[in-house]
């Protein structure tokens, strides 16, 4: 064999192996890093234990929906966590504010459920052992929130 063709042989072989790693290094992400919701609201749904349901601020009803996705007790990247969404609906249906935490529910005393203030909804993210807090009604800025999916 010549070395002109060895030389094609090294270059094809050296072409196909970075497009294979620019294929993988793209898919990574979307397989790695997408935004998947396994919130379950038939199986997982906690208005009743933390304190979700129809709920009055400054004379307007609104509806505070908290599901769940079960407690992640996988063998490698589970983390004994509950991925909950809080969602706040008003009283059309439409999507106002949306949350999402982690509850631990084997702690001691266990997870608190949500405090209702008179402006405010107050709920406890067990992941970063620190409490947030809704205004309600909620802002334009809350309303933004709930529809772009990287702010959950």
């Amino acid at each position: 064999m010549s070395s002109a063709g060895a030389n094609v042989k090294k270059h094809r072989t050296f072409a196909i192996v970075i497009v294979l790693l620019v294929l993988v290094a793209g898919a990574a992400p979307v397989a790695f890093w997408g935004n998947h919701d396994y919130t379950d609201c038939q199986r997982y749904n906690y208005n009743s234990k933390l304190n979700g349901g129809v709920k009055e601020f400054d004379g307007k009803k609104y509806t505070i929906n908290i599901c769940g996705s079960g407690t992640n007790n996988g063998r490698f990247f589970g983390d004994s966590f509950d991925a909950v969404d809080l969602t706040v609906t008003n009283e059309q249906g439409e999507v106002v504010a949306k949350r999402r935490y982690k509850v631990f529910w084997d702690g001691v005393p266990g997870h608190e459920p949500l405090t209702i203030g008179k402006n405010s909804i107050t709920y406890q993210d067990d992941e970063e052992q620190t409490d947030h807090t809704i205004t309600m009604p909620p802002s334009f800025v809350d309303w933004i929130r709930a529809r772009l999916p990287f702010f959950d």
